[in-house]
């Protein structure tokens, strides 16, 4: 196996501000506001962001906080046409610098006996070039599947070290096979760290038969910057319109099959039957936009229950966060092993007040605590869904203990200018910029407490830990 580039490696450190190039599959992407939260907390700690971009990007709708990224974003061009000749200059610049470690890579690469290896090692020299020119120090990928093997090579063929955060489909997808073949055991035992989003997350991965380096994964929660997402609804009650309006059901993300949003129409169709007023409003796009359409029209809900599309952020908390009385988060596991991590929108909700009913599926009981800081139902049981949805709408006593609970929960355990700072940690390790340390001595040295041990099946975090 090739030698793993990390602290005290092939890479010498360098004086400055440390200088960090993100891998992503595209950027920006419309629904990563994780990815972006990241980079840009990372700029107004002194890091130095590049960011090297797989795909084109082609949404029509970007987040208006993209605009403030400093890092230049590269996008790698196709090996073909026109970008042949740039990608063999690159190779050429490669070998000719360290022609050992590119034919060991090379090696590496045709072993893997896949395309995909085959393809991202020939665009990986592109990556290296550049981020030579730029003096990166660090590698990170988004996701564990294709971007963290794009990292990896081009960690393998610089010397620099790498890293990669691992999500949710990227390692839950049955079609990955994770356990039962070499493609994640490689990732995580050639990077500097790898870093879970959820407690539930890391111990999935050590669960997976292969023996995993002590200290190797790191859980550090998706965090939110506090002083943008205010407690503006203390007592957990819309903070537009009287109490004579129709209560607003809020569910947001991608129209896909782990979110669960068949569910949530199959609670508002019992909700109608019980004789309870409300709208439910859904906010997101994707390929079950047609099949959760068709089956609002055959439950006959047109008049309560309205697809709205993808919302951006800005829309999102001027508009819809204020009117909704719930935020809904019915997610399942998907028949394929797909499931969520904790989607952001739990965190926004939490943060701003507003009560969350959610499923304990994968990590979201780590934020969602039941009855503390929002409620969790069965995955899959639009009756209890229905049910918990009429008790946020009649009990005030609740919304209000919800509410105050799910700030505490954010600020304690998703703060991102305190998570951050354990990842800038573990970055300036791996480059050579600083010591590494246990996690538990890394969060002590932070200023942040210790992770408890989960204390159920869906591995709730610790009180007070980061973000």
């Amino acid at each position: 196996m090739p030698e793993r580039v990390g602290s005290g490696g092939v890479q010498a450190a360098s004086v400055g501000p440390l200088r960090v190039a993100y891998v992503l599959k595209m950027f920006p992407r419309f629904s990563e506001t994780f990815i972006l939260r990241e980079i840009l907390e990372l700029e107004r700690r002194g890091v130095r962001v590049v960011i090297f971009s797989m795909k084109v990007p082609n949404e029509p709708l970007r987040q208006p906080d993209v605009s403030r990224v400093k890092g230049h974003v590269h996008v790698i061009p196709r090996f073909a046409g026109a970008g042949i000749l740039t990608h063999l200059v690159s190779h050429l610049a490669c070998l000719l610098r360290a022609p050992v470690r590119y034919l060991r890579t090379l090696f590496f690469a045709a072993r893997r006996g896949s395309r995909a290896a085959g393809y991202k090692f020939l665009v990986a020299p592109y990556i290296v070039r550049r981020a030579r020119a730029l003096g990166v120090e660090h590698f990170h990928a988004h996701f564990a599947s294709g971007p963290a093997r794009q990292a990896k090579l081009a960690s393998l063929l610089s010397g620099i070290p790498f890293s990669f955060t691992a999500h949710a489909k990227d390692i839950f997808w049955t079609g990955h096979n994770h356990g039962k073949n070499n493609k994640l055991k490689k990732r995580v035992r050639l990077a500097s760290f790898v870093v879970t989003i959820s407690e539930y997350n890391r111990e999935f991965i050590q669960s997976l038969g292969f023996k995993v380096p002590r200290g190797r994964l790191v859980t550090i929660y998706n965090g939110l910057h506090l002083e943008r997402w205010p407690h503006t609804r203390p007592d957990g009650q819309p903070c537009n319109g009287s109490a004579n309006d129709v209560p607003v059901l809020l569910a947001v993300g991608r129209l896909v099959p782990k979110k669960g949003f068949d569910v949530l129409v199959a609670a508002c169709a019992r909700l109608r039957d019980r004789g309870v007023s409300f709208r439910c409003l859904l906010a997101g796009e994707g390929p079950e936009e047609a099949h959760l359409a068709d089956l609002i029209a055959r439950k006959d809900l047109q008049d309560v229950v309205e697809l709205l599309g993808p919302v951006p952020q800005d829309e999102l908390v001027q508009q819809l966060y204020p009117r909704a009385a719930v935020l809904l988060q019915p997610s399942v596991v998907g028949a394929d092993g797909d499931r969520d991590g904790i989607p952001t929108v739990i965190l926004e909700a939490m943060a701003l007040g507003l009560p969350v009913i959610a499923t304990p599926v994968s990590g979201i009981a780590e934020a969602v605590q039941d009855r503390e800081s929002g409620l969790l139902v069965p995955p899959g049981d639009p009756e209890a869904l229905a049910s918990a949805v009429q008790e946020i709408l009649t009990d005030r006593a609740l919304v209000l203990r919800l509410a105050v609970g799910a700030r505490r929960r954010v600020e304690t355990c998703f703060n991102l200018k305190n998570n951050s700072k354990l990842l800038v940690n573990l970055m300036e390790s791996a480059a050579g910029k600083r010591r590494r340390y246990s996690q538990k001595k890394l969060r002590e040295r932070v200023g942040l407490d210790p992770l408890e041990e989960p204390l159920t099946e869906t591995k709730p975090c610790g009180t007070g830990d980061q973000g």
